[in-house]
């Protein structure tokens, strides 16, 4: 008999275990009023600077120097930076941090800046290093954590290990998301331990400044459902950015300067999404800012870019900037502790979706280019794939979804998905319960544990149809008690379809010729029983998967929601042998399998089907029932 494996249990399997990144605490807030005739100092147009930095060991409280960054536009302004002294050992073993309080008309307004990581600090000409951690919330005066310029540039050298994707059965991104206030009680996977867990309220706590996640395009209720994947990490998603140039603007040609604001570019097209932050360093094509991690994920290749600062909101919660990406300038390539460095000039490779929502009011498509990264190509995904949907005219959270994916691979055959998705849980609407399939199948290949996989592009086509296409199972119930093996006998089952008149779908059965006398179990049910049924078949099956195209092999046999199954099932030994099911073995050969010494290519279950049935329909089914008859 044919193997049928589901594609959600499958995709709930795949989870990657990251660098410690860094967790702020939310810092948006109502902004507070611009206080009257605020002088604007004028802009630095040409720095003069030392090329040597300045040395922590000479650093004196009372020590004054220079901050540069940008408030609004692309001007950069200066501040006054009073030392205070340095802490040991604050950012990690043998990395200190330099203490500040900032003077300035704007910044004792304003406090510290979310959006002003990286802000270079000068004494005499020569830089100290970047602003980059922040003193609690509601802090009375702008005290700053500053990171030394050569913890910084150490960010940079290339003798670092790539990050290494682990295969796991702790869940995904994607799949943490789901379980909603739930997942208040567990970390997000792959962030196991962060610096700065502990409320940015606390006493003395110093805290990375918050990196503003800009989003332009993007509905509110679907950032609001993904922002928790992402804060988890210390980026913080706003709808109050734009991003991206004109396609056919042409590159900057104007040299990056040390305090102006760069972006890194996670997702264009149709969605901008752009992480905000202020460029600390250039030291010919590599450049330096941030002055601590902005997801802490090690190597990385993220399209950069520079921002324009629309303005500086004041907020007693915590200040921040709102800005819009411009033009491309290169990659950032390093996420680590004390930096992000980037390359200017360099082209960062790219993910190239597409999305085409067609519904009773016509057809729209939608483009994007999203970061290739373990991490965060899923969960951007599935928000550019449910931002699609709500953003076309005729879409309703309660309707019916139809999806149908085709993913294309590099050295492997393409992928294709699809299935029939209807609104039945308030919490998680159709079109997340859609985007999220979609996102963990990328996730899924992205993270498999067997080689780098090349996803070249991307493409979904979503079909919107009447709402609440969904029914429930309620009865189930043989014509006869008794039956022969090779003799039919039908089998009914009583569907109940939301604001809908019941539906009898019935199977004619037919056991195998070979069936021995005996009880033999019924179930029938749609793809979310079936998906529970055989959960623990399933995951042995992934887990002793033996290549890639093993497991897509295993993605291929996919159950779709929108088909009624029938399975028949007896007690029996049976296998599970490098993901190969083997049911009805003979006892010798089950004992083989089940000696405690054997490699752990293989499982043993006691219980084994004998047929399975599926009937394709128009909506969602939903529940499950086991009946029993016996073989005589």
């Amino acid at each position: 008999m044919p193997e049928v494996t589901d594609l959600r249990s499958i995709l709930s399997l795949s989870a990657v275990v990251l660098i410690p990144a860094v967790v702020v605490a939310v810092w948006a807030a109502p902004p507070v009023q611009t206080p009257p005739e605020v002088a604007h100092p004028p802009a630095v147009t040409g720095p003069q600077l030392d090329p040597l930095p300045f040395p922590v060991s000479e650093i004196r409280p009372g020590l004054r120097g220079v901050a540069r960054t940008v408030f609004d536009g692309s001007g950069l302004e200066e501040f006054e930076v009073e030392f205070l002294g340095v802490l040991r050992n604050a950012i990690g073993p043998q990395q200190d941090m330099i203490l500040a309080r900032l003077h300035g008309e704007k910044v004792e307004f304003t406090g510290v800046v979310a959006g002003m990581s990286g802000s270079p600090v000068y004494i005499d000409g020569r830089i100290v290093g970047a602003i980059s951690y922040r003193l609690g919330a509601f802090a009375k005066e702008p005290i700053a954590g500053i990171t030394p310029i050569a913890d910084m540039m150490r960010a940079g050298t290339s003798s670092m290990r790539p990050r290494i994707a682990r295969f796991e059965t702790s869940g995904s991104l994607l799949g943490w998301l789901e379980r909603g206030p739930e997942r208040a009680s567990t970390p997000a996977p792959g962030v196991p331990g962060r610096t700065d867990a502990v409320p940015a309220g606390s006493f003395g706590n110093f805290v990375p400044i918050a990196t503003p996640l800009v989003c332009a395009g993007c509905d509110a209720s679907v950032l609001d459902y993904y922002a928790p994947a992402f804060q988890a990490f210390g980026l913080h998603p706003s709808s109050g950015g734009g991003g991206g140039a004109a396609p056919d603007t042409p590159p900057d040609p104007t040299p990056l300067r040390p305090g102006e604001a760069v972006g890194a570019e996670l997702a264009s097209g149709d969605l901008s999404l752009a992480a905000i932050g202020t460029l600390t360093h250039v030291e010919g094509d590599r450049v330096y800012a941030f002055g601590h991690p902005m997801a802490g994920l090690g190597p990385i290749e993220v399209p950069m870019t520079r921002a324009d600062v629309v303005v500086t909101l004041a907020s007693a919660m915590g200040s921040f900037k709102l800005a819009n990406t411009t033009t491309h300038v290169g990659a950032i390539v390093e996420d680590r502790l004390t930096a992000i460095v980037g390359e200017v000039g360099k082209t960062a490779a790219v993910l190239p979706m597409k999305v085409r929502v067609t519904s009773a009011g016509g057809e729209r498509e939608f483009r994007y280019d999203v970061v290739r990264d373990r991490t965060w190509t899923p969960v951007i995904a599935a928000l550019t794939t449910a931002n699609s949907m709500v953003r076309s005219t005729e879409f309703d959270a309660a309707a019916t979804v139809a999806i149908k994916s085709r993913i294309v691979l590099d050295g492997h055959p393409e992928v294709r998905y699809e299935d029939l998705y209807s609104g039945t849980s308030p919490s998680q609407p159709v079109h997340i319960q859609a985007a999220n399939d979609v996102g963990s199948l990328i996730g899924l290949l992205c993270n498999n544990p067997f080689e780098e996989t090349v996803v070249r592009s991307a493409e979904t086509l979503i079909e919107i149809l009447p709402p609440s296409q969904v029914a429930s199972l309620t009865s189930v119930h043989a014509a006869r008690g008794e039956v022969r093996a090779g003799e039919p006998f039908r089998v009914s089952a009583v569907l109940s379809p939301f604001r809908g008149r019941d539906r009898i779908v019935s199977f004619d059965v037919t056991l195998p010729e070979d069936t021995p006398p005996g009880d033999v179990q019924i179930f029938v049910g749609g793809g979310s029983a079936m998906d529970t049924l055989d959960r623990r078949v399933i995951e042995r099956q992934a887990a002793q998967a033996k290549d890639l195209d093993d497991l897509l092999r295993l993605v291929s046999r996919q159950r779709k929601s929108h088909t009624l199954f029938l399975r028949v099932l007896r007690r029996a030994p049976s296998a599970i042998v490098r993901s190969e099911l083997m049911p009805e073995l003979p006892l010798s050969v089950f004992s083989v399998f089940n000696n405690p010494r054997l490699s752990a290519d293989s499982s043993v279950l006691l219980e084994a089907p004998i047929l399975e049935i599926g009937r394709d329909l128009d909506l969602v089914a939903t529940g499950g029932r086991r009946i029993s008859v016996k073989v005589k």
